[in-house]
C-alpha cells in the first residue's frame, strides 16, 4: 500500500472515529436530558420548625388565615421523592420573623437568626436535597441588611425571602430599603417574594374577614401583585439589575393585569409602554398552585417559559392539590409547547438562577 493510500486510510479511520465519538456523545447528552426530564427543583416550599410553630401558636398567628401546618424533614423528603423533586429551596412563610407591627425589633432579629441557622443546619445535613431562602426583618432595614450579609456570606443561603408586605409596609414602597437592595445587588442575590400578612389579618374591624373567604385565598395574590408594581414604580428593578426576583404563585394577578398595569405605570412614571413592560418581564415566577390551563397562558405571554420555575407550596397546600397542579402543568406544556420548555420550568431555569448553590450531580441521581 502506497503512502497516499495509507494516509487516506488513516484519514477515513479518523473520520469514522469522530463520527462514532459524536454519536456516543450525542447519546450521552440525550441520556442526560432524559434523566433530567422529569426531575424538579422546588423554589416554593416551606419549613416550619417546631419552635417557630410554638411561637405562632402562643401569639395566635396564622399564615393569612391558614394555620401553620406540622412539618418535619422526614416527611418533606418523602414528599420530594414522591413528586420526583431532586432539590428544594425552602423558606419560612408569612409572617416570617415579624409577627406583628408591635413585635420588638430585637425579638425579630433574634427569631430571624434562629430560623436562618436552622435553615443552614438543614442544608448542611442534606446538601444534595436542600438549601434555603434567608428570613429577614423588614421593615427593620438595619437588621435586614446585617442578616442578609450574614446569611448569604456565612451561611451560604441560596437567596433571601422578602414578604410582599410586613407590619403594614409594602415591599418597594419605601426608599429607605435601598441599602438592602444595594447589598443584594452586590451579591447577585435571588429574592423570593412571598405574600405577607394582609391588612385584614391584623386585629380590628375588617369587612373582608367577615366575608368568609380567608386572606390567603385572594389577598395573597393582590399582595404579591402590588409589591411587584411597587418594585417597578420605585425603579428598584432598573437600579438593581443583578437582583433576581421570583414572585410566588405566578406573580399573583400580575400576568392577567399586564395591560392595565403597564398603562398605569406608564402614566405614573412617564415611561413608555416598552420600558415598563421590559421591567415587568425581568421578574421570575413559580408555578405553586398556579400551573394550570387558566393561569399559564397569561403567565407565559408575559414572561415566556424561561422565567418560570417549579413550586409546590409544601406543606401548606393539600398533597392532592399539589399533585394535581404538577400534572396540570405537565399536561399543558406537553399539549402546547415543546418538551424542552417543560424542562426549563422543572429544573434548568432554577439551576441557572442559583448556579453553584445547586448540585447538578444531585439532579442526575437515580
Amino acid at each position: 500500500m502506497g503512502r497516499n493510500s495509507k494516509a487516506c486510510l488513516a484519514f477515513l479511520c479518523l473520520v469514522q472515529l469522530l463520527i462514532t465519538t459524536i454519536a456516543v456523545e450525542s447519546q450521552n447528552v440525550e441520556s442526560y436530558w432524559e434523566r433530567l426530564e422529569s426531575k424538579r427543583i422546588d423554589t416554593h416550599c416551606h419549613f416550619a420548625p417546631e419552635f417557630y410553630r410554638e411561637i405562632l401558636r402562643e401569639e395566635k398567628i396564622t399564615a393569612g388565615g391558614r394555620p401553620i401546618p406540622a412539618w418535619n424533614v422526614t416527611e418533606h423528603l418523602a414528599f420530594m421523592d414522591k413528586m420526583n423533586i431532586s432539590f428544594s429551596i425552602a423558606s419560612v412563610s408569612t409572617p416570617g420573623a415579624v409577627l406583628n407591627g408591635h413585635y420588638p425589633v430585637e425579638e425579630r432579629r433574634k427569631l430571624a437568626r434562629m430560623l436562618n441557622e436552622y435553615g443552614y443546619a438543614l442544608r448542611k445535613q442534606y446538601p444534595d436535597r436542600f438549601s434555603f431562602f434567608a428570613t429577614l426583618t423588614l421593615p427593620d432595614v438595619e437588621g435586614s441588611v446585617n442578616e442578609a450579609i450574614y446569611a448569604l456570606d456565612s451561611l451560604k443561603a441560596a437567596g433571601v425571602v422578602l414578604l410582599a408586605s410586613s407590619a403594614g409596609e409594602v415591599l418597594g414602597s419605601r426608599p429607605d430599603y435601598e441599602p438592602l437592595y444595594a447589598e443584594l445587588d452586590k451579591r447577585n442575590a435571588v429574592v423570593f417574594v412571598h405574600p405577607g400578612q394582609s391588612v385584614c389579618s391584623a386585629e380590628g374591624d375588617c369587612p373582608i374577614r367577615s366575608s368568609g373567604v380567608p386572606p390567603f385565598a385572594v389577598d395573597f395574590l393582590l399582595d404579591t401583585t402590588r409589591a411587584a408594581l411597587n418594585l417597578v414604580h420605585s425603579n428598584v428593578i432598573h437600579k438593581y439589575p443583578s437582583v433576581k426576583f421570583i414572585l410566588a404563585h405566578s406573580g399573583g394577578f400580575l400576568p392577567f393585569a399586564t395591560f392595565r398595569a403597564t398603562k398605569i405605570l406608564n402614566l405614573l412614571k412617564n415611561d413608555s409602554d416598552s420600558i415598563v413592560l421590559s421591567q415587568l418581564q425581568q421578574f421570575y415566577v413559580d408555578t405553586a398552585i398556579s400551573g394550570n390551563e387558566w393561569a399559564l397562558p397569561s403567565t407565559l405571554a408575559l414572561l415566556g417559559h424561561n422565567h418560570l420555575t417549579y413550586g409546590s407550596d409544601y406543606p401548606f397546600a393539600p398533597e392532592d392539590v399539589m399533585l394535581e397542579n404538577s400534572l396540570d402543568t405537565d399536561r399543558y406544556f406537553e399539549q402546547n409547547l415543546k418538551t424542552e420548555a417543560l424542562g426549563h420550568i422543572r429544573f434548568s431555569t432554577a439551576s441557572k438562577l442559583f448556579g453553584r448553590k445547586i448540585s447538578v450531580d444531585s439532579l442526575c441521581d437515580d
